[in-house]
């Protein structure tokens, strides 16, 4: 396969769409602003007639999302492709369900939690089976998931023997970006194996605009300045995933399967500021240089065992590793000052940890299907930082070594089932026990130990409506939580090397954090007029206690961000989902599958005074529109319209944010050539939408605003698929 991408300016086609929103008074800085695939050759389908039987079936509601559906578009990043799904916003390569981020958004990958600082973009959709999206949580699964679940599933089986090479070239910003790709597969009696590796090179460049102004007591502006920002990152990476899969002759299987990941990133930049009226910041010319490499090894092994005709038992060993090295300079230049201050900070991250779990599975009476297991864990996590300060016109060196180490302790039991009450009525039971302790101790710290356990029972309801064979309703009832992350918990500092204020703070963690509890209820009703055609209606309030919070203070003249434990916050909103073919609708209408959904969320935060007390800066509305138009056996167009809301949010009673209106437009071409290969002609971001983040931030003294400005691109790609 070979790709070409092309990134620039296009004016746009469409002003608007879905909605408009303006600028809130509250920060109306911006108005003073200054202008500025594993099957490639398979039929294109929406989610097609497998995954519709199985979210229509599954008493524990799930979403699936298929390899033809992540593969449709031809996208790189796996965020791309999840932010069309329904429920689902991206806030900086984030996933967010109910719009919920800051980790109230589980992701696990083969049904196991992600390590800290784990980018879903790491995953080529390529290496995907499939994506499942859980609402509600289930007691096989952590329970670490009040927004829901999404758990993405890596390719596993072998259906045939293939072979197949992969060559990209992509342009994007002066940038050439090539990647090569290989998939190796055989299969034969009892066993099969493949291996998919990629090698690729990607760079990008942003250049943010941040306008700042500080206003006294009075109301006088007393500063107002311009800071040019350029960043600029240059990837290298390899991964390979290696499977293999037997088939015992006494019914067992096992497999194991691997996730190994390596990349080396440059990134480097600055910030030129030109200072309107009044004081400049402490540095206004100021540079940067980072390297860094990481290396992420994900492994496990699965074994299957069928105890007899209604009994089976799973095992499961994993091992992960992750190791973060980074070398980072920082120069600062003062006015009229031609020595710069340096920093230089050398760092290392190490997460490791070592899973075990089981379940045993067995019909009882016909009516009931059990799962009894467990899932433990012991997990670590180091950190290593060595900082110098080399101020200007000094030969002495200021030292700060720093290092930590956290050792977690989870251990899961779980209970569930499935019972077929009547022949149409289905019920889900579930119970999860899960405990963690952590302790924490480090050079400079004062070493910690936490302790906390939760009982997580949980109540599913599939109800098929009377003399109906498409309508169903939904009832779901379950306790969730939120466990404190490793990097909030320790009292560490994360300074910020240049214009440390109330809008861009100094962050510290709480040691004595904890977990954040949760009652969710969801309702839902589903109807499926054919294979391929579904409309879905839910609602769903969430009750969240000890909800994380943020302490945004000064002291000695720096500002500084904390987390604690304050307050309750009450959540709902209503999602549509609906995907069908037209022809279902109008029997001689053109081949064209129509997909669309809507989100609304709503929250209050009881300890942060309103209005726009939202809960972790939630997404307020998604909504997407999408077709796809078979004209021929051989030639399928298709768009998707991506709307996102932002608005504003009272962070602390005087800190305010504001997130802009996200508009993105896709569209994509596909031509099925002869000899098993096609061509598909991809544009991402047709409107080029530029990325607007405000805060406004005001006490007894005075307020200060920022708004920062990060102009959008549209990506053309061209894709050559063939089969070797």
């Amino acid at each position: 396969m070979s790709m070409l991408v092309l990134k620039r300016k296009f004016s746009p086609v469409f002003l608007l769409f879905f909605t408009s929103a303006g600028f809130p008074d509250s920060l109306a800085l911006a108005a003073d602003a200054p202008a500025k695939a594993a099957e490639p050759l398979q039929t294109v389908e929406v989610a097609g007639p497998r995954a519709n039987a199985q979210r229509r079936n599954e008493t524990a509601a799930k979403i699936v999302i298929t390899s033809d559906e992540l593969q449709r578009f031809g996208d790189n990043e796996l965020s791309s492709v999840l932010r069309r799904q329904p429920g689902i916003s991206v806030v900086v390569n984030e996933l967010r369900l109910r719009g919920l981020g800051a980790g109230y958004t589980q992701i696990l990958v083969n049904g196991d939690a992600v390590a800290p600082g784990f980018s879903i973009d790491s995953i080529s959709p390529d290496l995907i089976e499939r994506v499942e999206i859980l609402r509600t949580t289930t007691a096989e699964f952590s329970a670490q998931a009040i927004a829901g679940t999404i758990n993405i599933i890596l390719k596993k089986n072998v259906s045939r023997a293939k072979k197949e090479f992969k060559f990209s070239l992509a342009h994007d910003q002066h940038n050439w970006n090539p990647a090569l790709g290989l998939e190796v597969a055989d299969k034969t009696d009892g066993f099969s194996d493949a291996l998919t590796a990629n090698l690729s090179r990607t760079g990008y460049e942003t250049d943010p605009l941040v306008n700042e102004r500080v206003y006294d007591a009075n109301g006088k502006l007393i500063a107002d300045r311009l800071l040019h920002q350029r960043n600029i990152a240059d990837f290298k990476r390899i991964s390979a995933t290696p499977r293999l899969n037997w088939s015992l002759e006494n019914g067992d299987t096992i497999s194991w399967q691997s996730f190994i990941d390596y990349y080396h990133n440059d990134n480097w930049g600055g910030d030129h500021e030109t200072t309107l009226s009044g004081q400049s910041t402490q540095y206004p010319a100021n540079n940067y240089l980072a390297l860094s490499h990481t290396v992420m090894l994900r492994s496990d092994v699965n074994w299957a065992h069928r105890l007899n005709a209604d009994a089976k038992l799973n095992l499961k060993l994993g091992l992960q590793y992750n190791k973060r090295n980074t070398d980072y300079v920082f120069n600062g230049f003062g006015l009229n000052v031609d020595s710069p201050f340096v920093r230089h900070v050398v760092s290392n991250a190490i997460d490791s940890s070592f899973t075990s779990s089981g379940k045993y599975l067995s019909r009882i009476f016909d009516e009931h299907s059990l799962a009894l297991g467990w899932d433990a864990a012991l997990i670590q996590r180091s950190e290593a930082r060595v900082q110098y300060d080399r101020q200007p016109y000094a030969s002495l060196i200021d030292e700060l070594d720093e290092d930590y180490q956290a050792h977690v302790r989870r251990l899961a039991l779980f209970a569930q089932d499935e019972w077929d009450m009547t022949s149409r009525l289905q019920a889900y039971l579930g119970l999860r026990w899960e405990g963690l302790n952590t302790e924490t101790e480090g050079r400079l710290m004062t070493a910690v130990q936490t302790r906390s356990s939760v009982w997580s029972p949980v109540m599913q309801f599939l109800w098929k409506l009377p003399d109906s064979e498409k309508d169903q309703l939904r009832f779901a009832l379950s306790r969730t939580y939120k466990a404190p992350t490793t990097r909030n918990l320790v009292p560490r500092r994360y300074t910020a090397n240049n214009d440390n204020g109330p809008n861009n703070p100094d962050f510290q963690g709480n040691p004595h954090l904890l977990p954040e509890l949760a009652w969710s209820l969801d309702v839902a009703y589903e109807t499926y007029f054919s294979k391929e055609s579904m409309v879905s209606l839910s609602v769903y309030a969430k009750r969240v206690q000890d909800v994380t919070v943020q302490n945004l203070y000064q002291q000695n003249g720096v500002w500084i961000s904390s987390p604690y434990n304050d307050g309750t916050a009450n959540v709902v909103g209503i999602e549509f989902d609906s995907k069908f073919a037209l022809s279902s609708l109008f029997p001689h209408a053109p081949a064209v599958d129509v997909r669309m959904n809507a989100a609304r969320n709503w929250s209050r935060l009881n300890s942060v005074p309103g209005p726009d007390n939202r809960l972790t800066d939630q997404v307020p509305l998604t909504a997407n529109l999408g077709a796809d138009y078979k004209m021929t056996d051989k030639q399928t167009v298709g768009f998707n319209m991506n709307f996102q809301n932002g608005g504003v949010v009272q962070v602390t009673p005087g800190l305010r944010t504001y997130s802009g209106v996200s508009r993105n437009v896709d569209l994509y071409a596909l031509w099925k050539l002869e000899q098993k290969a096609q061509i598909r002609l991809t544009i991402n971001n047709l409107l080029h939408q530029d990325n607007l983040q405000a805060s406004l931030f005001s006490d007894a003294t005075g307020k200060t605003r920022r708004l920062v400005t990060t102009p959008g691109n549209t990506t053309i790609r061209l894709v050559f698929e063939k089969n070797l």
